[in-house]
């Protein structure tokens, strides 16, 4: 009896083990889950209250270059969300006003963008705004994996052009009929949602854009991980990391239409799939543009290409003016 009674203890305590690890495999990865990966829900309710309201505006230099005069500014709303922005406004004052063009660029660019645009005969009122806590990133790099700091950037990116773009058209030399939302390289990703949420911006650029996000990026991993597999694992699992799933500018740019659209997208870009450019251009409503341009990516140590960009849109801007 003895005997049979050790087993049963025996048999009992191995039961215990084996389900104590089991729930361990279940529990341990949908906490994690349930910590690194965003809300995959529509988003826009968010957006609104990260937004908030302009509460104050600190201008921390102004000076002028010809005829234009320049600010940087830091917006503050009532969330907590701060706001970096350069602005570049023509010195006279016209009755009309001018034509608004907001650039959301690369990471390292930012409100820099600006600069990069000579004066025009024909001038407009460009502004350009650097991503959330980019300063943050670009003091400490990437020393510390901080997954919600990620997500905060990348959920923040979109509130800071709808904040961006309610003090721009606050500003009286402004033409409300004309409010170009223009987004470039990294911003082609971001700005889609602003200008569907927001039905004051009339027309949109998609500079060197594409969608498909996990592709583009196991596309930009190709030199590093060589194994196909293992490559688009890591691309589908650090897009869900930075909380991309629910900004994928397919699920947004249906809600353009009927304001225009317009994508400029390269056949020798390096940086992109050809086949995700296409699912971009896919996901669009009519009316909508397709340019296609030669060269490769834009970034700013090709001055060919972003120069060709640069006339392609402000000529544009300015021939559709009033």
């Amino acid at each position: 009896m003895s005997y049979r009674g050790d087993m049963a203890s025996d048999f009992s305590w191995f039961r215990f083990v084996l389900w104590s690890v089991l729930a361990l495999c279940v529990i341990v990865p949908s906490v994690l889950a349930w910590w690194v990966l965003p809300d995959l829900s529509d988003p826009s309710d968010e957006f609104y209250q990260r937004k908030g309201l302009l509460q104050s505006i600190d201008i921390e230099r102004e000076w002028q270059d010809g005829n234009s005069i320049f600010r940087r500014i830091t917006l503050h709303s009532n969330s907590g969300l701060k706001v970096k922005i350069t602005t570049r406004f023509p010195q006279e004052r016209t009755a009309q006003g001018y034509p608004l063009v907001l650039i959301l660029g690369g990471l390292r660019t930012g409100c820099d963008v600006v600069h990069l645009v000579p004066p025009q005969q024909q001038p407009v009122i460009l502004a350009a705004i650097s991503y959330p806590h980019h300063d943050k990133w670009a003091r400490e790099g990437m020393k510390r994996f901080d997954v919600r700091q990620y997500q905060q950037t990348v959920r923040d990116t979109v509130p800071a052009v709808l904040l961006a773009l309610d003090y721009l058209l606050a500003q009286g030399s402004v033409d409300k009929q004309q409010v170009e939302l223009a987004g470039v390289s990294l911003g082609a990703f971001f700005v889609s949602i602003p200008a569907a949420l927001d039905q004051r911006v009339t027309r949109t650029w998609l500079v060197h854009g594409a969608g498909e996000p996990e592709k583009v990026i196991a596309h930009k991993l190709k030199g590093r991980i060589k194994v196909a597999w293992l490559r688009k694992l890591v691309a589908w699992a650090g897009a869900r990391l930075i909380a991309v799933e629910s900004l994928r500018p397919e699920n947004w740019l249906w809600r353009i239409s009927p304001r225009k659209l317009v994508f400029i997208n390269s056949q020798d870009d390096e940086e992109l799939p050809l086949t995700s450019v296409a699912a971009l251009h896919r996901s669009a409503s009519q009316p909508y543009e397709v340019i296609w341009t030669e060269g490769q990516h834009i970034n700013t140590g090709r001055t060919e290409v972003v120069q060709g960009l640069v006339n392609l849109v402000t000529q544009r801007v300015q021939t559709t003016a009033r």
